[in-house]
This record gives C-alpha cells, sequence and structure tokens, in this order.
C-alpha cells in the first residue's frame, strides 16, 4: 500500500484452555456430519505486530 516492505507478525499475550462441554461438528470424506462433544477449547489472544513507515499521520 505504501511501497514498503512490511512484514506481520502475530505476537501471542495469553492462551489457555476453557473447560465447558459443547458440541462440535465434523464433517467426513462422504459430506456427513458427526456430531461429538468436546470438553475445552482454547483460546488465544494475539497482538498484530506490523513494522512500516511510522512517519504518516494518519497512523
Amino acid at each position: 500500500m505504501c511501497g514498503v516492505d512490511t512484514k506481520e507478525t502475530y505476537l501471542e499475550i495469553l492462551y489457555f484452555k476453557q473447560f465447558y462441554k459443547h458440541f462440535v461438528f465434523t464433517e467426513d470424506e462422504e459430506g456427513n456430519r458427526n456430531k461429538r462433544m468436546e470438553k475445552y477449547f482454547e483460546v488465544s489472544a494475539v497482538v498484530d505486530v506490523g513494522c512500516g513507515d511510522t512517519k504518516n499521520s494518519y497512523f
């Protein structure tokens, strides 16, 4: 967008498992849906760290 070679990096600042019984639907190779019970789901909080031209006033 600005003509500068930028690189995006994600920094994980928090990760945990939340224990909660819930149903998950998976699809097999034939297209059938299967329902199964899961006991937890994974939560991850990340920050998108970007590097580029920071002299522009619109940032």
